[in-house]
């Protein structure tokens, strides 16, 4: 089996077909990145799904974290990888998702270096596509101290396509977004759950991302169901990149 070599750049994207980005997911920060990172090594011209390889010392340089910690976790980190699933809507209301892996193989030769491949069931929403698909920077979401970070970028970012000049704003049922993240019963509390998921995702895509986002709750009679999400170019965070070649 022919390994690859993880190539480190945050200037590369993340393309992911849409149904990806609106699948239920639930993972460790950690796992989400490194995840994205294994995302932006496919290429335009890849027609399978390679294997890669990398050092630990490097990842953890990459991704900022101690490389003491990544060692120290590295199998419960692969086992977890191998774990982690999307759920995926499809139209039959007697069967409404499907299930994958992100990823089918992990291996640790014991010197320091591990090897994953994403899942082959993952390969139709990230190669080849065409149309109905979302790309952001790396850089975007490396610096996210939060997985509900990730997940609320990339849920915006899929439905904006945001431009220099272009404003957007959408509504979601807090019901829909509970379902996406994955925490229908974390949280139970809306202040917990404005407080805990959505106020430390917006601050740090304002921070640390292309895209300015605020919010409003809206409620329905007494009781709070849905959030306004207003969406423009964050013009401090001007980041340029390029799809993996």
């Amino acid at each position: 089996m022919e390994k690859k070599k993880i190539t480190y750049n945050k200037n590369h994207y993340a393309v992911m077909a849409n149904d990806i980005v609106k699948g239920k997911q639930e993972m460790t920060l950690t796992e989400a990145r490194i995840i994205r990172l294994l995302i932006t090594q496919v290429v335009k011209e890849d027609n399978d799904l390679k294997t890669y390889t990398c050092r630990i010392k490097d990842l953890a340089d990459f991704l900022e974290i101690t490389s003491d910690n990544l060692y120290r976790n590295i199998r419960e980190i692969c086992v977890n990888l191998l774990r982690n699933v999307v759920k995926i809507g499809t139209p039959n209301p007697k069967d409404p998702w499907k299930i994958f892996q992100w990823v089918q193989m992990a291996e640790y030769d014991g010197n320091g270096n591990i090897t994953l491949q994403l899942s082959e069931k993952i390969a139709p929403f990230v190669l080849e596509l065409n149309a109905w698909f979302t790309q952001y920077k790396l850089e975007n979401i490396l610096g996210f101290k939060s997985f509900y970070a990730i997940r609320i970028y990339e849920i915006l970012t899929c439905d904006s396509g945001i431009t220099r000049d272009e404003q957007s704003e959408f509504i979601y049922d807090i019901d829909y977004l509970r379902e996406i993240f994955n925490c229908v019963g974390k949280y139970k509390n809306i202040n917990d759950f404005i407080k805990r998921v959505i106020d430390i995702g917006v601050r740090e895509i304002n921070d640390k991302s292309d895209i300015h986002v605020t919010y409003e709750c809206l409620k329905t009679s007494r009781k709070f169901t849905g959030i306004k999400f207003n969406i423009s170019y964050n013009v401090k965070n001007n980041f340029k990149g390029v799809r993996n070649k």
